[in-house]
Formats: structure tokens, C-alpha cells, sequence
């Protein structure tokens, strides 16, 4: 898994990827899930709407609250912008 730049005291990391062509890729730029921890727990989620290479794609965000995935309404061009929103 690769790992994002940490800002303030969260960090952002991705989990899921695309499968390209026969074989699952786990670069960072076939992700399609990063998890965002702040000090190591999982607080929220970055996920696209669409495919990663559709040029339309946008980054959404999701705060994990009680055990529930709460989503947010706002998008991001992003994942560096979606980031810098927690």
C-alpha cells in the first residue's frame, strides 16, 4: 500500500484498487479507496464516483462515525483536495 503525505495529524493512505487487465494493480494511481487515519484509526474514506480515468471523475468523502459510514455531500477534483477537507 502506498502512502499519502500526512497533513497535520491525519494521514491518508490507499486500500483499494482497479483491476488492469488481468492482473489487480496496486499502484497508487489505480486506486479507487484511501482510508484517512488520524493518530492510526480510521476516521473517513476518499472514494471516486466513476471510473479513475474518465476525465468527469470526481473525489468523494465519507466520515466512519460509531461503526457507521456516514457520506458527505461534496465533491473534489482531487485527492489532494478531498484530503486537505478533513
Amino acid at each position: 500500500m502506498e502512502r499519502r503525505k500526512a497533513r497535520n495529524r491525519f494521514t491518508c493512505e490507499a486500500v483499494m484498487w482497479t483491476n488492469q487487465g488481468p492482473c489487480l494493480s496496486f499502484e497508487e494511481q489505480h486506486a479507487f479507496r484511501y482510508e484517512v487515519r488520524e493518530h492510526g484509526h480510521v476516521v473517513g474514506y476518499i472514494t471516486t464516483d466513476r471510473a479513475r480515468t474518465h476525465p468527469d471523475v470526481m473525489w468523494e468523502r465519507s466520515l466512519l462515525r460509531d461503526g457507521k459510514i456516514e457520506q458527505l455531500t461534496a465533491k473534489f477534483k482531487t485527492i489532494e483536495e478531498a484530503f486537505a477537507a478533513f
